[in-house]
């Protein structure tokens, strides 16, 4: 269903919407990030957040339950902030939602960190772990009161409340226009990069409310089930309802989940800083805070362009403090040795590209009259990375520089020995927001993550000598370019007969203000796809037009045609990175919009052609092919550090971005015995089992962008999907 008709005709609730969105921003007002003291408190690490098995025992991490509860945590500085008016006292918590272990539930009080825990699971270990939703529902608890839930989104929406605007485009319900949203309060729990079954993948039809009283199409159970069958790597889990994930997230949500192969044949080659005291994740996020030191998400932040159609949502939140495991600008101690660094960008929609930069101690500098903390820049110190999303890399890759997008990791190695104690270094960032061309991280906020402060070595352990190309991946896991019959040759071939290319496009719907929604493939989230005539709909809900064989392997090019860069997620698979090609875009633009007015395609209704009919590219996916207006001399490869398995990828506006994907677990060899085949599943689970028809999704990882629109279902399939 079309919720965006008679957009024009909406004059009769402006008022009531207006009065009702500025009224409840009116109850917080913003504190200015750059008034918060930097570098006050130490960093929360693993042990102060909270571990499930940080021993990685024999048994593995077979059951655990996590409580998404209400707390309060110690997110701004604990001498507060005396410049704000009036001054925040210390030690004043801010109320969060998050997950906490059965110790944390019993420990109680205020936490050092809203973030969940870090879960350390064994690869080979199944694990069970039980969510329990325990969220206070409005009136009770503090933070559903502040946060601006629009149940004019297509939503999970538990009480049916109908905000579908009528014929003329009017509200049927004036509760749609008010603030605060008073009913309960859905959820499910992602494993964001886990290899897992339908049924437990946590996807945005799998949302269930408090004691599991009202629940989505997709959920089965409250309880679990991990495989940990994958390569080692650093994934994480967050909350995934429809159309309610970036509020849930910003409120707290989020935890690490690291999975360790305790076969030794299986070890990196390379010796590793040892956990946790030289092995700790940096979940970076944006946040901003009101003038009594609660969270506000603010919506002035990127002002909304429609409010008269979608009153509280905004087409990305933009927050003026940074938070790192759950502390603004927090500081730590490092040896002069190396540290293993596993970066997590958990925000909403803020891109970092970080630096390091290094200053020597102010002691060390000659004294110099009215100069506070004088300090000389020098040489940046440089990342070493050592992993991507889903796996270590082949070989050790030095970068001054890491371009992180929301939901995806990087594991970097950080070399501290050769600093004197007493230098301080400051991890900085200057990606634009909007990326990449929006507006500059603010000088002295937004701009700068946390400090690091060179300490004497007191823990006495060895150190590590992980240089750039220092082999990192155990001979037994090899990565190997899953092309299966492919070639990145100048230019894209034509599919190899049986072969599927799939070329889908990133698309705005615009209103009279800006942006109404996002969609991919022109295709909204619930969009119902056009029966075969002979055979009807090839999906149980008739809705996914991405139908990959289980086994199989296809190439995916993401063809950009908004104006922001847009971090691409598929749930259950990991992916290769092929290549990045500018392309004319006005005039493929006009080809396809001239197109999609012959066919008489309306935005979000669909691609302008047959999904499942080969284009003159040889792609499927219903655009007009693109190869020729692709500018081949500025083609770029990936970047060294994303030569590796990931589930997130950058696709940057005017590109068409290309991936290889597979339907089968990473261990699989290419070619040879054991070799995926279309048709053939090598998962120890059945990813064809849908749960009343659902299956799993891609989306865009800005939580603001996937709530509204830009995330298609797919479907994989025990056979390859039909191509004409």
């Amino acid at each position: 269903m079309n919720k965006k008709r008679g957009l024009f005709t909406w004059g009769l609730v402006v008022l009531l919407l207006g009065v009702g969105m500025v009224s409840a921003q009116a109850a917080q007002v913003l504190l200015p990030g750059t008034l918060i003291p930097k570098f006050v408190d130490p960093l929360p690490v693993a042990g102060d957040i909270s571990v499930v098995d940080a021993t990685a025992s024999a048994t593995g991490t077979p059951a655990y339950t996590l409580h998404l509860r209400e707390f309060q945590s110690q997110i701004l500085p604990s001498t507060g902030v005396p410049l704000a008016v009036p001054p925040i006292p210390a030690n004043t918590p801010s109320w969060v939602w998050g997950y906490l272990t059965d110790a944390d539930v019993a420990a109680g009080g205020v936490r050092p960190s809203f973030l969940g825990p870090v879960v350390v699971a064994q690869r080979g270990y199944p694990a069970t772990p039980t969510y329990l939703n325990e969220l206070p529902v409005y009136p009770a608890g503090n933070v559903q009161a502040i946060l601006p839930i629009d149940m004019t989104l297509d939503w999970a929406n538990p009480r049916g409340i109908d905000c579908l605007p009528d014929a003329l485009g009017n509200y049927t319900n004036p509760i749609c226009g008010l603030l605060p949203y008073t009913g309960e309060l859905p959820d499910s729990v992602h494993i964001h990069g886990g290899e897992v079954a339908p049924a437990f993948d946590g996807g945005p039809d799998a949302w269930f409310t408090q004691g599991n009283t009202i629940t989505g199409v997709g959920f089965l159970s409250n309880v679990y089930q991990y495989p940990n069958g994958q390569q080692e790597s650093t994934i994480w889990f967050h909350p995934h309802g429809f159309g309610i994930t970036r509020l849930n997230v910003f409120a707290g949500m989020a935890g690490v989940y690291e999975i360790v192969d305790p076969n030794p044949a299986n070890a990196p080659q390379a010796v590793m800083p040892a956990f946790p005291q030289h092995d700790i994740p940096l979940i970076l996020q944006d946040r901003s805070f009101d003038t009594t030191g609660q969270i506000f998400y603010n919506l002035a932040s990127n002002p909304q362009p429609n409010p008269t159609v979608h009153p509280f949502w905004i087409p990305e939140f933009i927050g003026d403090a940074i938070v790192v495991n759950g502390k603004t600008w927090p500081y730590l101690n490092v040896e002069p040795r190396q540290y293993r660094f596993r970066l997590l960008n958990g925000s909403n929609a803020r891109f970092y590209d970080l630096t390091m930069l290094n200053t020597l101690p102010t002691g060390v500098l000659p004294v110099q009259a009215n100069v506070v903390n004088r300090t000389i820049p020098q040489p940046a110190l440089p990342f070493i990375a050592i992993a991507t999303d889903d796996g270590y890399l082949l070989n050790a890759v030095s970068t001054p520089n890491i371009v992180i997008a929301p939901g995806e990791r990087y594991e970097v190695i950080i070399d501290f020995s050769a600093l004197p104690v007493g230098t301080n270094i400051v991890m900085k960032n200057s990606a634009r927001t909007p990326y990449p061309g929006g507006a500059k991280p603010t000088t002295n906020g937004t701009d700068t993550v946390m400090q690091f402060r060179v300490v004497a070595n007191a823990s006495g352990l060895p150190n590590t000598t992980i240089a750039n190309g220092t082999p990192i991946r155990a001979l037994t896991q090899p990565i190997e370019p899953i092309l299966s019959g492919f070639t990145p040759p100048a230019l894209p071939p034509a599919a190899p007969a049986g072969n599927i290319v799939r070329q889908l496009t990133l698309n705005e719907v615009i209103g009279a203000g800006g942006p109404l929604e996002l969609v991919v493939n022109n295709s909204k989230y619930n969009l119902k796809s056009p029966p075969d005539p002979a055979v009807g709909c090839s999906t149980p809900l008739c809705r996914e037009t991405e139908l990959p064989a289980v086994g199989d392997t296809e190439v995916w090019e993401i063809i950009n045609i908004t104006a922001d860069a847009h971090p691409m997620h598929t749930h259950l698979v990991s992916f290769q990175l092929l290549d990045r090609t500018p392309f004319q875009a006005a005039t493929w633009i006009n080809q396809y919009d001239a197109l999609m007015l012959a066919n008489g395609v309306l935005p979000g209704g669909g691609p302008p052609s047959q999904y499942n009919v080969r284009n003159a590219d040889g792609a499927i996916g219903g655009n007009p092919p693109i190869n020729a207006f692709l500018q081949m001399s500025k083609r770029r490869l990936p970047a060294p550090y994303e030569l590796g398995w990931k589930d997130t990828v950058i696709t940057y506006p005017g590109e068409v971005t290309r991936v290889v994907v597979r339907w089968a677990p990473q261990d699989a060899p290419v070619t040879g015995a054991g070799a995926p085949t279309a048709g053939v599943n090598l998962y120890p689970f059945d990813p064809t089992a849908l749960i009343n028809g659902v299956g799993y999704v891609w989306h865009c990882h800005i939580l603001d962008h996937e709530d509204n629109e830009m995330m298609r279902t797919y479907t994989v399939m025990p056979t390859r999907q039909p191509v004409l």
